[in-house]
Protein backbone atom coordinates (compact mmCIF):
# COMPACT_ATOMS: atom_id res chain seq x y z
CA UNK A 1 0.00 0.00 0.00
CA UNK A 2 2.88 2.32 0.81
CA UNK A 3 4.32 1.76 -2.67
CA UNK A 4 0.91 2.45 -4.18
CA UNK A 5 0.71 5.87 -2.52
CA UNK A 6 4.31 6.67 -3.49
CA UNK A 7 3.57 5.84 -7.14
CA UNK A 8 0.36 7.88 -7.00
CA UNK A 9 2.26 10.91 -5.64
CA UNK A 10 4.82 10.64 -8.45
CA UNK A 11 2.05 10.49 -11.06
CA UNK A 12 0.31 13.52 -9.60
CA UNK A 13 3.61 15.37 -9.43
CA UNK A 14 4.21 14.73 -13.13
CA UNK A 15 0.71 15.86 -13.98
CA UNK A 16 1.24 18.94 -11.83
CA UNK A 17 4.42 19.77 -13.73
CA UNK A 18 2.77 19.27 -17.14
CA UNK A 19 -0.12 21.51 -16.20
CA UNK A 20 2.26 24.16 -14.91
CA UNK A 21 4.25 24.07 -18.16
CA UNK A 22 1.09 24.29 -20.21
CA UNK A 23 0.00 27.50 -18.48
CA UNK A 24 1.55 30.85 -19.32
CA UNK A 25 3.16 32.81 -16.53
CA UNK A 26 0.22 35.12 -16.10
CA UNK A 27 -2.39 32.35 -16.29
CA UNK A 28 -3.07 32.21 -12.56
CA UNK A 29 -4.03 35.85 -12.32
CA UNK A 30 -5.56 36.15 -15.77
CA UNK A 31 -9.16 37.16 -16.04
CA UNK A 32 -11.63 36.04 -18.63
CA UNK A 33 -11.92 38.53 -21.49
CA UNK A 34 -15.46 39.89 -21.50
CA UNK A 35 -17.50 38.98 -24.50
CA UNK A 36 -18.18 42.13 -26.54
CA UNK A 37 -20.24 42.78 -29.57
CA UNK A 38 -17.93 41.71 -32.35
CA UNK A 39 -20.36 42.27 -35.18
CA UNK A 40 -18.75 45.57 -36.12
CA UNK A 41 -15.19 44.24 -35.92
CA UNK A 42 -13.26 42.99 -38.87
CA UNK A 43 -13.01 39.23 -39.37
CA UNK A 44 -9.35 39.30 -38.32
CA UNK A 45 -10.16 41.11 -35.09
CA UNK A 46 -13.07 38.77 -34.43
CA UNK A 47 -10.87 35.70 -34.89
CA UNK A 48 -8.16 37.12 -32.65
CA UNK A 49 -10.60 38.06 -29.92
CA UNK A 50 -12.31 34.66 -30.08
CA UNK A 51 -8.94 32.93 -29.79
CA UNK A 52 -8.07 35.02 -26.73
CA UNK A 53 -11.37 34.06 -25.12
CA UNK A 54 -10.75 30.37 -25.79
CA UNK A 55 -7.22 30.65 -24.41
CA UNK A 56 -8.45 32.33 -21.23
CA UNK A 57 -11.12 29.66 -20.73
CA UNK A 58 -8.53 26.91 -21.27
CA UNK A 59 -6.23 28.58 -18.74
CA UNK A 60 -9.08 28.72 -16.25
CA UNK A 61 -9.72 24.99 -16.70
CA UNK A 62 -6.02 24.25 -16.25
CA UNK A 63 -6.00 26.33 -13.08
CA UNK A 64 -8.91 24.30 -11.67
CA UNK A 65 -7.09 21.07 -12.57
CA UNK A 66 -3.93 22.36 -10.90
CA UNK A 67 -5.77 23.14 -7.69
CA UNK A 68 -7.38 19.69 -7.75
CA UNK A 69 -3.96 18.04 -8.17
CA UNK A 70 -2.57 20.08 -5.29
CA UNK A 71 -5.40 19.01 -2.99
CA UNK A 72 -5.07 15.33 -3.92
CA UNK A 73 -1.30 15.49 -3.50
CA UNK A 74 -1.70 16.97 -0.02
CA UNK A 75 -4.17 14.23 0.92
CA UNK A 76 -1.85 11.48 -0.33
CA UNK A 77 1.09 12.95 1.54
CA UNK A 78 -0.97 12.92 4.70
CA UNK A 79 -1.94 9.28 4.15
CA UNK A 80 1.69 8.31 3.48
CA UNK A 81 2.78 10.02 6.70
CA UNK A 82 0.05 8.18 8.60
CA UNK A 83 1.09 4.83 7.10
CA UNK A 84 4.74 5.51 7.89
CA UNK A 85 3.83 6.22 11.52
CA UNK A 86 1.77 3.02 11.76
CA UNK A 87 4.62 1.02 10.21
CA UNK A 88 7.11 2.38 12.73
CA UNK A 89 4.64 1.61 15.51
CA UNK A 90 4.21 -1.99 14.28
CA UNK A 91 7.99 -2.47 14.08
CA UNK A 92 8.39 -1.18 17.63
CA UNK A 93 5.61 -3.45 18.91
CA UNK A 94 7.23 -6.43 17.19
CA UNK A 95 10.58 -5.53 18.74
CA UNK A 96 8.98 -5.26 22.18
CA UNK A 97 7.40 -8.70 21.71
CA UNK A 98 10.78 -10.20 20.81
CA UNK A 99 12.35 -8.68 23.91
CA UNK A 100 9.54 -9.98 26.11
CA UNK A 101 9.78 -13.44 24.55
CA UNK A 102 13.55 -13.53 25.09
CA UNK A 103 13.02 -12.53 28.71
CA UNK A 104 10.47 -15.29 29.30
CA UNK A 105 12.69 -17.92 27.68
CA UNK A 106 15.65 -16.76 29.79
CA UNK A 107 13.50 -16.96 32.92
CA UNK A 108 12.35 -20.42 31.90
CA UNK A 109 15.94 -21.62 31.48
CA UNK A 110 16.89 -20.11 34.84
CA UNK A 111 13.93 -21.71 36.60
CA UNK A 112 14.78 -25.08 35.08
CA UNK A 113 18.39 -24.86 36.25
CA UNK A 114 17.32 -23.77 39.74
CA UNK A 115 14.77 -26.58 39.96
CA UNK A 116 17.40 -29.15 39.03
CA UNK A 117 19.81 -27.72 41.60
CA UNK A 118 17.13 -27.76 44.29
CA UNK A 119 16.24 -31.36 43.44
CA UNK A 120 19.87 -32.42 43.77
CA UNK A 121 20.28 -30.57 47.08
CA UNK A 122 17.02 -31.96 48.42
CA UNK A 123 18.09 -35.50 47.54
CA UNK A 124 21.42 -35.04 49.32
CA UNK A 125 19.76 -33.59 52.42
CA UNK A 126 17.25 -36.43 52.53
CA UNK A 127 20.00 -39.03 52.42
CA UNK A 128 21.85 -37.25 55.25
CA UNK A 129 18.76 -37.10 57.43
CA UNK A 130 18.01 -40.78 56.87
CA UNK A 131 21.56 -41.71 57.80
CA UNK A 132 21.49 -39.70 61.04
CA UNK A 133 17.94 -40.29 62.23
CA UNK A 134 17.47 -44.02 62.74
CA UNK A 135 14.51 -43.72 65.08
CA UNK A 136 11.24 -45.14 63.74
CA UNK A 137 8.99 -42.49 62.29
CA UNK A 138 5.26 -42.73 61.89
CA UNK A 139 4.56 -42.42 58.16
CA UNK A 140 2.39 -39.52 57.04
CA UNK A 141 -0.04 -40.37 54.30
CA UNK A 142 -0.49 -37.49 51.85
CA UNK A 143 -3.37 -37.00 49.51
CA UNK A 144 -2.74 -38.72 46.22
CA UNK A 145 -1.82 -36.41 43.34
CA UNK A 146 -3.43 -36.85 39.96
CA UNK A 147 -0.25 -38.27 38.40
CA UNK A 148 -0.41 -41.15 40.91
CA UNK A 149 -3.21 -42.56 38.75
CA UNK A 150 -1.64 -43.52 35.39
CA UNK A 151 -4.98 -44.59 33.95
CA UNK A 152 -6.58 -41.20 34.67
CA UNK A 153 -3.55 -39.39 33.28
CA UNK A 154 -3.73 -41.46 30.09
CA UNK A 155 -7.46 -40.78 29.76
CA UNK A 156 -7.04 -37.01 30.21
CA UNK A 157 -4.21 -36.89 27.70
CA UNK A 158 -6.19 -38.91 25.16
CA UNK A 159 -9.19 -36.60 25.56
CA UNK A 160 -7.01 -33.53 24.95
CA UNK A 161 -5.28 -35.14 21.97
CA UNK A 162 -8.60 -36.11 20.40
CA UNK A 163 -9.50 -32.40 20.34
CA UNK A 164 -6.44 -31.85 18.17
CA UNK A 165 -7.50 -34.66 15.86
CA UNK A 166 -10.91 -33.07 15.40
CA UNK A 167 -9.28 -29.64 14.88
CA UNK A 168 -10.97 -28.09 17.90
CA UNK A 169 -7.81 -26.15 18.61
CA UNK A 170 -9.06 -23.64 21.17
CA UNK A 171 -10.56 -26.41 23.28
CA UNK A 172 -7.38 -28.45 22.80
CA UNK A 173 -5.26 -25.60 24.16
CA UNK A 174 -7.49 -25.33 27.22
CA UNK A 175 -7.39 -29.10 27.80
CA UNK A 176 -3.61 -29.37 27.36
CA UNK A 177 -2.93 -26.41 29.66
CA UNK A 178 -5.09 -28.06 32.31
CA UNK A 179 -3.27 -31.34 31.75
CA UNK A 180 0.22 -29.89 32.31
CA UNK A 181 -1.11 -28.11 35.38
CA UNK A 182 -2.68 -31.28 36.80
CA UNK A 183 0.29 -33.51 35.91
CA UNK A 184 3.44 -31.37 36.13
CA UNK A 185 5.60 -34.47 36.60
CA UNK A 186 3.54 -36.90 34.57
CA UNK A 187 4.95 -39.31 32.03
CA UNK A 188 3.00 -37.57 29.27
CA UNK A 189 3.64 -33.97 30.32
CA UNK A 190 6.49 -33.52 27.84
CA UNK A 191 4.19 -34.69 25.05
CA UNK A 192 1.50 -32.27 26.19
CA UNK A 193 3.89 -29.30 26.09
CA UNK A 194 5.06 -30.32 22.62
CA UNK A 195 1.53 -30.57 21.24
CA UNK A 196 0.66 -27.26 22.84
CA UNK A 197 3.47 -25.79 20.76
CA UNK A 198 2.13 -27.46 17.63
CA UNK A 199 -1.38 -26.14 18.21
CA UNK A 200 -0.06 -22.63 18.85
CA UNK A 201 1.78 -22.83 15.52
CA UNK A 202 -1.47 -23.77 13.78
CA UNK A 203 -3.20 -20.88 15.55
CA UNK A 204 -0.49 -18.49 14.27
CA UNK A 205 0.88 -17.71 17.72
CA UNK A 206 4.62 -18.41 17.28
CA UNK A 207 5.60 -16.69 20.53
CA UNK A 208 3.45 -19.04 22.61
CA UNK A 209 4.68 -21.98 20.52
CA UNK A 210 8.32 -21.11 21.22
CA UNK A 211 7.64 -21.06 24.96
CA UNK A 212 6.08 -24.54 24.89
CA UNK A 213 8.83 -26.01 22.69
CA UNK A 214 11.42 -24.44 25.02
CA UNK A 215 9.84 -26.24 27.98
CA UNK A 216 10.25 -29.54 26.14
CA UNK A 217 13.88 -28.75 25.28
CA UNK A 218 14.90 -27.51 28.73
CA UNK A 219 12.74 -29.45 31.18
CA UNK A 220 12.60 -32.74 29.27
CA UNK A 221 16.06 -32.92 27.62
CA UNK A 222 15.85 -36.72 27.14
CA UNK A 223 12.41 -36.62 25.58
CA UNK A 224 12.06 -38.11 22.10
CA UNK A 225 10.31 -34.92 20.94
CA UNK A 226 13.32 -32.68 21.62
CA UNK A 227 14.64 -32.80 18.01
CA UNK A 228 11.19 -31.88 16.69
CA UNK A 229 10.87 -29.14 19.31
CA UNK A 230 14.22 -27.66 18.21
CA UNK A 231 13.18 -27.73 14.57
CA UNK A 232 9.77 -26.19 15.27
CA UNK A 233 11.39 -23.50 17.42
CA UNK A 234 13.60 -22.59 14.48
CA UNK A 235 10.59 -22.37 12.19
CA UNK A 236 8.71 -20.22 14.71
CA UNK A 237 11.60 -17.75 14.95
CA UNK A 238 11.77 -17.56 11.15
CA UNK A 239 8.01 -16.92 11.04
CA UNK A 240 8.59 -14.05 13.45
CA UNK A 241 11.18 -12.63 11.07
CA UNK A 242 14.25 -13.45 13.19
CA UNK A 243 16.24 -15.56 10.73
CA UNK A 244 19.39 -15.47 12.87
CA UNK A 245 17.74 -17.24 15.82
CA UNK A 246 15.81 -19.49 13.48
CA UNK A 247 18.94 -20.65 11.65
CA UNK A 248 20.70 -21.13 14.98
CA UNK A 249 18.00 -23.54 16.16
CA UNK A 250 18.04 -25.41 12.84
CA UNK A 251 21.80 -25.76 13.06
CA UNK A 252 21.46 -27.05 16.62
CA UNK A 253 19.07 -29.85 15.65
CA UNK A 254 21.27 -30.83 12.67
CA UNK A 255 24.38 -31.01 14.85
CA UNK A 256 22.80 -32.68 17.89
CA UNK A 257 20.46 -35.10 16.09
CA UNK A 258 21.91 -35.54 12.57
CA UNK A 259 20.02 -38.78 11.84
CA UNK A 260 16.60 -37.56 12.94
CA UNK A 261 13.76 -36.64 10.61
CA UNK A 262 13.77 -33.19 12.23
CA UNK A 263 17.40 -32.74 11.12
CA UNK A 264 16.44 -33.65 7.55
CA UNK A 265 13.65 -31.07 7.58
CA UNK A 266 16.02 -28.52 9.08
CA UNK A 267 18.54 -29.09 6.28
CA UNK A 268 15.81 -28.60 3.68
CA UNK A 269 14.61 -25.40 5.35
CA UNK A 270 18.14 -24.00 5.51
CA UNK A 271 18.66 -24.43 1.76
Amino acid sequence: MYHFFSKRIVNIGLAYALVSLAMPANAVTATVVPVEDLSAATPAVQAKTQKEIQQQNANAELFVMLESFQQELAQLRGQVEELSFKLRQMEQNQKDRYIDLDRRITNLNTQTAEAMAQTTASSANTQAVVAINTAPVTPVVEAAKPESDPAQQQADYKAAFNLIRTKEFEQAITALLKFVDDYPNGTLTGNAHYWLGEVYMVERDPEAAILQFSIVINQFPEHRKVPDALYKTGRAWINLGDNIKGQRMLEQVVNAYPESSAARLARELRQ
